[in-house]
C-alpha cells in the first residue's frame, strides 16, 4: 500500500506542479504527503515563510494530510534517504536552469531511490491513468515492473500498451508482437495492446508512441547497472525522463555487471 508520498520542493513552478499532482493521488490512496525542502543550512526568513504559507494554502492540499519539512545536506541524498512509498517530483527537462528540478537531477533521484518515482513536467491529474505505456525488452529485469504495472492497472482501470523497439533487418514486426503477446499472457496482464516499433532511437520511439496513443503515463524501469555498462543501460530511461512531457513512473532496478 502507498501511504507516504514524498514531494521535493523549492517553491519553483516545477515543484508546485509536483505538489498539486501528488495531492490528488494522495487523496485517492489516503496517503500522507511530505513536502521536503532541502537547503544548505537551516533557513528562516520572512520571504521563506511567505513561500511556505503560499504552498500550504494550495487548494489541492485541503483534503490531504500533509507535512512541511526543511532539511539540510546533499539534495539528492536527502530526498532518497527519506522513508517513502512514492516520490513525486517535478522536472524542467534537460535545459531547465531555474532550480534543482532539472532533468538530470530527476534522473539521479529516480536511479537512487528505493521506491517508485513519478516525474511530472506540468500539473497532472495522476488519478486518471487510463492509458499506460510499458516499454519492455522482455528480459528478466523487466519482470520486476510487472507487479507494479498490474497494481496500477487494477487501481485505475487502465489499458496497457506494451511496446518494443526492434531492428527490422533482424526480425519482423509480426514476430516481435507475437513475443510481446506471449509475454503479456505469461504474466497474466489484462486489457492490453502490443506494438512493435522499428528503429534504433528507442527513447524517441517511446515518447512518440506515448504521444500518439495519448498516454497518461509511461512505466519505465531505470536500469542502474554497476560498472561501465551503466552508461549504456541508463541511456534510454535518461532520454525519456529528460524529454518526455508525459509523466514517467519509474523504479530503479540494480543489474549486475556484464
Amino acid at each position: 500500500m502507498m501511504k507516504r508520498f514524498l514531494v521535493p520542493t523549492d517553491f519553483t513552478d516545477s515543484s508546485i506542479f509536483a505538489i498539486g499532482s501528488a495531492a490528488g493521488l494522495a487523496e485517492k490512496f489516503g496517503a500522507q504527503v511530505i513536502l521536503v525542502h532541502v537547503v544548505d543550512k537551516p533557513t528562516k526568513s520572512d520571504e521563506l515563510a511567505a513561500e511556505v504559507e503560499r504552498v500550504l494554502k494550495m487548494d489541492e492540499l485541503k483534503n490531504v494530510n500533509y507535512h512541511y519539512q526543511q532539511t539540510t545536506g546533499d539534495v539528492v541524498d536527502s530526498i532518497v534517504e527519506q522513508e517513502a512509498d512514492l516520490i513525486v517530483m517535478g522536472s524542467e527537462g534537460a535545459s531547465g536552469l531555474e532550480s534543482f528540478f532539472v532533468g538530470t537531477n530527476a534522473e539521479k533521484v529516480a536511479k537512487k531511490a528505493k521506491c517508485p518515482v513519478v516525474v511530472v513536467k506540468t500539473r497532472t491529474d495522476l488519478t486518471k491513468l487510463k492509458r499506460i505505456v510499458f516499454p519492455t525488452n522482455m528480459n528478466r529485469e523487466d519482470d520486476e515492473m510487472i507487479e507494479e504495472l498490474k497494481y496500477l492497472q487494477k487501481e485505475f482501470g487502465s489499458k496497457v500498451h506494451i511496446i518494443k523497439a526492434f531492428d527490422d533487418t533482424l526480425m519482423t514486426a509480426r514476430e516481435v508482437e507475437k513475443r510481446l503477446t506471449d509475454f503479456a499472457e505469461f504474466h497474466q496482464i489484462e486489457n492490453y495492446a502490443v506494438a512493435a516499433i522499428a528503429g534504433i532511437d528507442e527513447g524517441e520511439m517511446i515518447i512518440n508512441y506515448a504521444e500518439k496513443v495519448m498516454a497518461d503515463i509511461i512505466l519505465l524501469a531505470t536500469h542502474n547497472r554497476k560498472g561501465i555498462d551503466r552508461v549504456f543501460a541508463g541511456h534510454i530511461s535518461s532520454e525519456v525522463i529528460n524529454e518526455s512531457h508525459i509523466p514517467i513512473w519509474t523504479r530503479s532496478i540494480e543489474l549486475p555487471s556484464l
